[in-house]
């Protein structure tokens, strides 16, 4: 290839004239690209440029260059019509430079131009052109119904779990995937050793990856080699943590803190990892079970930490209960499901079962993922969401979603609140997401065939955030 490159000048042919180029940030735009292109030389200060894949995950692409001179700058790229989006500004110092693409997806064409920033406006290479390799060993989802209109706008990818065997809860080759709203993936990687991942999150300084590495359902171990990792997306592992007994729920706190819940066959408790490497424990299910006068198991699916007020929400599937705990103290605040003691129902018939996914939402509400009886042995899968009446220790029912859609997930499942209002509501071994309004219309949906537990998930509006 060339030393010499064709170096092009940008103006924007819409909205207040010409100026700069028309930067498409893949954080919050996409809008279609209206710049034109005139050729001003043959010299300039960005040469030989190449991409390459990521060995193990392909969809990562990089893009290398000679750089004559440090200057600020950044790669478009573009891999559906009249799209163009961007990798963060930076400087390049002289010599060889590197810039990685995030967000494209598997098995696809896409373009990409080298711009620097000069005193006169932006400056860009011409058009490159390459292809994602095409993913291998993970089933692709369908995409169903897609209203971008309507649907949550920071939500441009959507973060989670899911494994590659059908049959709910079972073992399997379990895969972390990151997937676009057009239902593709744009990043995969699997779960070593047939361990499980099926509670991925963002850390708390929204920089890394977390992600379980469980060994309670393949090893049968009783959880002794669980891990957490924390990552960067192109698979740099940060730390891992020692989490003895996790099978399922973790949390990280503010500090650094990780608290999960443990299984104590045929118990369980609440452990906390601290920063400094001891371990301490918060909450005791025996000793709770003790102080109701009742003799019941528990083995948790939901560990959701109110950070406002210092709580976790810990719920149970073995007695279709929860209860909320103060961090500090470790005493239950609040119980609710059907264990005695606790709360009331208003109305009675909006009392949860294999309840999975408890929050709270910001206006304070408890929000859920349900089993919903049927009769005759048949169930569905909703989500419900309560006004929590600490007056009268009840829980008042004000919406709910899936009712009458005769969706049922066997197991797992969650439901979270939006910003803009909607519903990102989690169907589990049901293999299925949807994003619904309050007024209960599907605005956008993603789905796998084959009842595939789908795992943890969550919404990601920058993929650059967890860039190393």
């Amino acid at each position: 290839m060339s030393t010499k490159m064709r170096w092009v000048w940008f103006w924007v042919m819409a909205g207040c004239g010409s100026g700069s180029a028309e930067v498409l940030d893949p954080v919050t735009s996409d809008s279609t690209s209206t710049t034109t292109t005139t050729t001003t030389g043959a010299d300039g200060p960005v040469q030989d440029v190449v991409h390459r894949a990521h060995e193990q995950i392909v969809s990562l692409i990089y893009v290398e260059w000679e750089q004559a001179e440090a200057m600020t700058g950044y790669v478009e790229f573009s891999f559906d019509e009249g799209e163009w989006w961007s990798s963060p500004s930076k400087t390049f110092e002289a010599g060889p430079a590197e810039q990685l693409l995030l967000g494209i997806p598997y098995d696809i064409d896409f373009t990409y131009r080298v711009v620097m920033e000069t005193a006169s406006g932006p400056v860009a290479t011409a058009d490159y052109v390459g292809k994602t390799d095409r993913l291998s060993g993970l089933p692709l989802p369908d995409l169903g119904v897609s209203d971008p209109d309507r649907y949550e706008p920071s939500g441009r990818f959507l973060m989670a779990s899911i494994n590659k065997q059908s049959g709910g809860w079972t073992g399997g080759e379990y895969w972390k995937f990151i997937a676009d709203r057009k239902g593709r993936l744009v990043w995969a990687m699997p779960t070593p050793n047939n361990h499980w991942t099926i509670y991925m999150q963002v850390s708390y300084d929204g920089t890394s990856i977390l992600w379980d590495e469980q060994t309670y359902w393949s090893d049968w171990d009783g959880g002794r080699g669980s891990e957490i990792h924390r990552m960067k997306i192109d698979g740099t592992i940060e730390e891992s943590y020692s989490v003895p007994g996790q099978h399922h729920v973790y949390a990280e706190l503010a500090d650094g803190s990780i608290v999960w819940g443990a299984a104590n066959d045929p118990s369980e408790t609440l452990e906390r990892l601290n920063p400094d490497g001891s371990q301490d424990r918060i909450w005791d299910c025996d000793e709770w079970m003790d102080d109701i006068g009742v003799s019941e198991s528990c083995q948790s699916n939901t560990l959701y930490w109110h950070e406002p007020e210092d709580t976790f929400l810990f719920s149970f599937y073995t007695t279709s209960t929860a209860v909320e705990v103060d961090h500090q103290t470790g005493a239950t605040l609040r119980q609710w499901g059907q264990l005695r003691r606790s709360w009331d129902f208003d109305p009675p018939d909006s009392i949860f079962q294999w309840q999975h996914g408890l929050n709270y939402t910001e206006e304070g509400t408890l929000l859920l993922s349900t089993e919903v009886p049927l009769g005759d042995w048949e169930s569905e899968t909703a989500a419900r969401e309560y006004i929590v009446d600490d007056d009268t220790e009840t829980l008042v029912e004000i919406w709910n979603f899936g009712i009458d859609r005769g969706v049922y997930a066997d197991t797992a499942g969650e439901a979270h609140r939006l910003a803009n209002g909607n519903t990102l509501h989690n169907y589990g071994s049901d293999g299925s997401v949807l994003e619904v309004t309050p007024e209960g219309d599907i605005v956008w949906g993603m789905e796998w065939s084959g009842n595939k537990l789908l795992g943890r998930s969550v919404f990601i509006e920058d993929l650059y955030a967890f860039a190393p």
